[in-house]
């Protein structure tokens, strides 16, 4: 568990460091996770950053927000995502006696891949929002610290 916190409390300051506004910061790493979001395992990195240029937030904040998307949370995501799109569907849900994984998304387009994809795609403003005004609130309150730092220190001389 301590070792997921440092992990976690590293890639803040890192996003927190980056040369950019609050704002570039916040949309790309929004971009990133809300790409988490979908089955198109291969490709996150690349939606990520092709949102992330579309709107104008940092490349690598986008990059960093794939991080939202990893083996640990895929099984949960995967869950959630067909959930909502079998709803929307109005696909009968189907009780797995295994875990959903790659192969089954392959071979079961339509029954799964289908709403999984759709299931993503509603999920997506929701995520975006709230990953954006999360990040958002961090950096900002972050830089507003450095910044304020900087400026007793240089006052001091």
């Amino acid at each position: 568990m301590i070792k997921i916190q440092r992990f976690i409390s590293y890639y803040k300051l890192k996003l927190a460091r980056l040369p950019a506004s609050p704002n570039a910061i916040a949309s790309g790493f929004a971009c990133g996770s809300m790409v988490s979001f979908t089955p198109l395992l291969g490709l996150h990195f690349i939606l990520a950053i092709v949102f992330a240029y579309l709107i104008r937030g940092n490349l690598i904040a986008a990059l960093l927000g794939t991080i939202v998307g990893n083996p640990i949370t895929f099984p949960f995501i995967w869950g959630l995502i067909y959930k909502v799109g079998a709803f929307f569907t109005s696909t009968k849900h189907k009780e797995f006696n295994h875990e959903i994984n790659f192969d089954m998304i392959i071979t079961q387009t339509y029954d799964i891949f289908f709403p999984m994809l759709l299931g993503g795609a509603i999920l997506a403003i929701p995520v975006w929002l709230t990953t954006y005004f999360l990040t958002y609130s961090f950096v900002s309150s972050y830089k507003k610290s450095k910044k304020k730092k900087y400026k007793s220190i240089n006052t001091k001389r």
